[in-house]
């Protein structure tokens, strides 16, 4: 009797035990969702997104949600997204295709119509908007919070959270290649359509990607986007990363600037404006791109010898200190 009483008390405590932990299994997952971003509540977990932003699918794709992607806005031109369907235009997508693909939540930015968004939602499927961060500090919370609507308040979030903090990890390693020794000059250079000359303004989120090359950026004190460019001319940055053909034609024609050292020794590369606003993969190649430019394969040129002496700029004045 004594027997039978063991074996059915420690069969007891076992099926306690299951359900104990069968309990914590379900609290566990309830803490996941529901989540809520804004005025915009996911009752479970996305399965089928469509991502209407080259940002956000940038992000994303860094996360590692991409192969949650049916659909893409054809903004979202990056090559890696290139096998995911496209869904039409950011601001006028089709909403029978989005809705053909079972998509059960679309990422967008605010270039999304108001017809398209309430069309979508008449459909019954949520819109989800983000924009673009202006400091690191809001790019941390993109993060976080695209982690979190795409895998839950605890496991997304986290993952989300570590994806940023690879990402700032990644970018200050391929920094610290960069010897201390070698000095190069830069600047960043795009053309809006006024026919101006514009580079990264100081504090703005662009600048502080562009300091992480390893190389002093010219215009690190600059207070607004304009350039000025008598002031580009006596820097002479031995390197310039530019937007597009436009800038480098604009600098060849100028009688003044075509002298400058970057464009007497070929040290020009097209890094087109809009890689800034896509902060994810995209910016570590950027800083991969920049760097490899100007260390890698130009390792034994001499820093900025041919910069008249008053302008050359001394290693201790590094463009904004990187966070």
């Amino acid at each position: 009797m004594k027997r039978f009483l063991c074996i059915a008390v420690a069969l007891s405590m076992l099926l306690s035990a299951a359900a104990l932990f069968s309990g914590c299994s379900g609290d566990s997952a309830s803490k996941e969702y529901p989540v809520t971003i804004g005025s915009v509540t996911i009752d479970k977990e996305p399965e089928n997104i469509v991502v209407l932003s080259d940002d956000l699918a940038d992000i994303i794709s860094y996360i590692g949600y991409d192969v949650k992607m049916v659909g893409r806005s054809i903004e979202c031109d990056q090559e890696f997204l290139s096998v995911v369907p496209s869904v039409g235009s950011a601001d006028n997508p089709s909403i029978d295709t989005i809705t053909g693909y079972g998509t059960d939540l679309v990422l967008a930015d605010d270039t999304l119509s108001e017809k398209s968004r309430q069309k979508l939602e008449a459909e019954g499927v949520p819109v989800i908007s983000m924009v673009k961060a202006e400091s690191m500090d809001e790019l941390k919370v993109l993060y976080t919070n695209l982690g979190t609507v795409l895998g839950g308040n605890v496991t997304g979030h986290k993952i989300g959270e570590d994806a940023y903090e690879e990402l700032i990890s990644t970018i200050k390693s391929l920094r610290g290649t960069v010897s201390n020794d070698i000095v190069k000059t830069s600047a960043y250079l795009y053309i809006e359509q006024n026919g101006q000359l514009y580079t990264f303004p100081s504090g703005s989120i662009e600048a502080t990607l562009f300091g992480y090359s390893g190389a002093l950026n010219v215009f690190e004190n600059q207070q607004g986007p304009a350039v000025n460019a008598e002031e580009l001319r006596m820097a002479t940055p031995s390197f310039i990363f530019c937007d597009s053909q436009e800038v480098i034609d604009y600098l060849n024609n100028d009688e003044a600037l075509s002298n400058m050292t970057a464009l007497k020794t070929d040290h020009v590369l097209i890094i087109p404006l809009s890689d800034f606003s896509r902060q994810g993969v995209t910016y570590e190649q950027i800083v991969y791109t920049m760097i490899d430019a100007m260390f890698v394969e130009h390792d034994d040129a001499s820093p900025d010898e041919n910069a008249p002496e008053e302008s050359r700029i001394q290693p201790g004045e590094i463009a904004g200190e990187l966070e």
